[in-house]
């Protein structure tokens, strides 16, 4: 199988950092980084071989080895560890051989969640969004979408898709995380790589990354995530004969065609969109042979081992997929930079009140009328941030970064009409005139006397 030469972790971070803006396609390197290696991989054409590699990638479901499901895959697997049962995240189990020469992960696939709940569905729907989705799960405006990059109408930004698929909580850096925790175990071990589902798609993308030996079973179609994820190719676009994907074609999640707006993946809420996998697939024609309906229980691990591989006295035989295969056509993937908009509105109300004085006094108070003139500011800031990139760096740092700041202020002033309201007031206001020129106070007496009290004039 073609691997590459320089397989370290060093040098595969390092490629995988530089190729990850390269746009749509996966990093293709010179063809003298690859080499065609004899490894030591299981027998795909022995039934009894593949059935054990399914049993282990049921087992992955299953957190105490001999415990509930738990399927007995005999000797000399009999040795097992679990790994990720602990956290909410990708889980499985490792087998291992008496001699500790091969070492198998089994990863754990998709618990299904309608709607959110316990153990690992909620982060297992995410990272099926994330890998099997055209842009972030954005199948209309009324679906909530796992990643930011959808840009415009079909339009979707490549580079954050791949940061989106790399960052420390997916699924594919766990996967590689484990890996290097393994080899650092047994660094001279034969590693084999299995899984179902979702976990059979995340064996396939650690595989291809570093040329192992894998076996999958009923996996989502997982080219596009490779492509997203840049993981490195051989020249040519050569099939990396090393995965190998086992699936019936009654099963709508490995045939890509779970994604109608009545389907099991749409109630669910998951965006089944991709149709191509890498590697070669192994088919069961159980339409034909059994006469099977398309039905999302021929997806599952134990319909495969308890409902299909009986039935066949062989494995199928396993070809690449068609070349022509082309996932989310309808879509635009772009390079650029997501540029992001902040606006805020600030609201500021005044009121101005004018009071003239009292020239209709009552019992009770004044009897005129108060004006009231209110006057309502709005000020609104917008704030946009643009950073583009031209030239990235190995690793993929920006090598020009640059971002531009524009803020703009807009001031509305809105006058309304003056408003005449009718008051009371408890107090009175005497106004006195007096002469400026003289401060003497003038003195008359009174001519005509009231009848009880006071002067007329």
């Amino acid at each position: 199988m073609p691997r590459m030469r320089d397989r370290s972790v060093s040098t595969m971070e390092g490629r995988l950092s530089a190729a990850r803006y390269g746009g749509y396609q996966s990093f293709e390197s010179s063809i003298t980084a690859w080499e065609i290696s004899q490894v030591l991989a299981p027998d795909i054409t022995d039934k009894d071989t593949v059935l054990n590699l399914a049993k282990m990638s049921a087992n992955a479901y299953v957190q105490i080895p001999a415990h509930d499901d738990w399927r007995d895959v005999g000797t000399p697997w009999n040795q097992s560890a679990g790994f990720g049962w602990e956290n909410d995240g990708l889980r499985g189990h490792i087998f291992l051989d008496e001699q500790n020469s091969t070492v198998i992960i089994s990863f754990k696939g998709t618990s299904v969640a309608v709607f959110y709940g316990e153990e690992t569905k909620t982060n297992d729907k995410i990272n099926d969004n994330l890998f099997f989705s055209c842009c972030c799960a954005r199948v209309s405006a009324f679906w909530r979408t796992v990643c930011n990059c959808y840009t415009d109408t079909y339009s979707c930004s490549n580079p954050c898709l791949s940061d989106a698929l790399r960052e420390e909580n997916r699924y594919y850096r766990a996967a590689l995380n484990l890996y290097y925790n393994v080899t650092q175990l047994y660094p001279t071990a034969n590693v084999w790589i299995v899984g179902h589902s979702l976990g059979g798609a995340v064996s396939a993308l650690l595989g291809m990354t570093y040329g192992l030996p894998v076996v999958t079973f009923e996996a989502p179609p997982e080219a596009l995530a490779a492509a997203r994820l840049s993981i490195p190719r051989p020249p040519d676009g050569v099939r990396m004969d090393g995965v190998y994907h086992f699936g019936n074609n009654a099963d709508p999640i490995y045939m890509g065609v779970c994604n109608g707006v009545t389907s099991f993946c749409s109630i669910g809420g998951y965006a089944m969109e991709t149709k191509c996998h890498t590697g070669k697939m192994c088919l069961y024609d159980v339409v034909n042979d059994l006469g099977w309906r398309i039905n999302a229980n021929a997806h599952r691990i134990k319909t495969v081992i308890d409902e299909i591989m009986p039935k066949y006295d062989h494995v199928p035989e396993c070809i690449p997929e068609d070349d022509e295969c082309t996932d989310c056509f309808n879509w635009k993937f772009h390079n650029e930079t997501v540029t992001s908009t902040t606006t805020s509105t600030t609201s500021t109300t005044s009121t101005s009140t004018r009071t003239t004085t009292c020239k209709h006094p009552g019992w009770f108070g004044c009897l005129d009328e108060t004006t009231t003139m209110t006057t309502t500011s709005t000020t609104e800031t917008t704030t946009t941030t643009t950073t583009t990139c031209s030239h990235y760096g190995w690793f993929g740092d920006c090598l020009d970064s640059t971002s531009t700041s524009t803020t703009s202020t807009i001031l509305e002033k809105t006058s309304g009409t003056p408003t005449i309201t009718k008051t009371t007031s408890t107090q009175l206001t005497f106004v006195t005139s007096s002469s400026a020129s003289s401060s003497t106070p003038s003195t008359t007496s009174c001519k005509k006397p009231g009848h009880f009290w006071g002067c007329r004039d």
